[in-house]
């Protein structure tokens, strides 16, 4: 059964500001009825054993499953910067386990430069084998993020291919409906060998292997529909290949002219949920 999960990266700059906390954003996703709840580690102003004890009890006392672990990795660096990203990804996948999120999010990261893009893949795919040996001596499952114009991971086929070269039991694909190339909420300039490419294409070449996915909203209207991404089609392709899992609302307005995430949000989860029980 599908479940609807909320994102706590939506809230950094009201967490950042002291205005919001962890424990606020658990308690507004249980105001809204959701399942779940996914955390990027940079919201948390501590990973101590004692916060994440806390962290864990407001899951329960809220009625929430966490659904997703995230740390922003770059393992297209150069190979000087590889300790420090497999650092963040170990103490990812520790605090990960203690909240029990079934998946760890990472990105495959970003070359220098085109010239550079090749052995920049190359250096990903080591690296992240190397975190899915860490994750499954601990259980945890890896999963990419397919991410941007600019990226190692930015098309379909490059995402599949991460997935047959890394080659391991622990890796899998974490779907972003908004960040293939093409798509017009995708971040950085498109390349000219990219323009024109069905970001949708891409979606269905990998929503078979897909474990997680993330929903991206920029300016939903008033029914909560996204105007940069066709739903119901996304909902097709899920229903075709069968996914169970976690639908988790990324929303994403700067640039975009989307309204205050507290506007929003209503409308997104609304929207969603009924999208929802139109598979059941």
């Amino acid at each position: 059964m599908i479940r609807v999960s909320d994102y706590s990266l939506n809230y950094s700059r009201q967490i950042a500001d002291g205005k919001f906390t962890i424990f606020d954003f658990l308690k507004q996703c249980r105001k809204y009825d959701l399942e779940a709840a996914s955390l990027h580690v940079r919201n948390l102003p501590s990973v101590s054993t004692g916060f994440l004890k806390q962290v864990r009890r407001a899951y329960l006392d809220n009625g929430l499953s966490m659904s997703m672990f995230t740390v922003s990795t770059n393992f297209g660096n150069p190979s000087d910067g590889e300790r420090a990203e497999l650092e963040k990804a170990y103490q990812a996948i520790e605090v990960g386990m203690f909240l029990g999120a079934p998946i760890l999010r990472v990105f495959a990261g970003s070359p220098k430069n085109e010239a550079d893009r090749e052995d920049a893949f190359k250096r990903a795919v080591a690296s992240l084998r190397t975190v899915c040996e860490e994750a499954a001596e601990q259980g945890m499952t890896v999963g990419l993020q397919n991410h941007n114009h600019g990226a190692l991971a930015r098309t379909g086929e490059e995402t599949l291919r991460f997935i047959r070269e890394v080659n391991h039991r622990s890796f899998t694909i974490l779907l972003d409906t908004g960040q293939f190339a093409g798509s017009g909420g995708a971040s950085g300039p498109v390349p000219d060998a990219l323009k024109g490419t069905d970001f949708m294409e891409s979606i269905r070449m990998c929503a078979p292997l897909a474990r997680h996915v993330r929903t991206k909203f920029y300016n939903p209207r008033a029914d909560g529909s996204e105007p940069y991404i066709d739903y119901p089609k996304v909902f097709d392709i899920l229903r075709g290949v069968h996914y169970g899992g976690i639908l988790d609302i990324v929303y994403e307005p700067n640039g975009h002219g989307g309204d205050p995430i507290d506007q929003a949000m209503p409308r997104i989860v609304k929207y969603l949920k009924s999208q929802v029980q139109c598979q059941a």
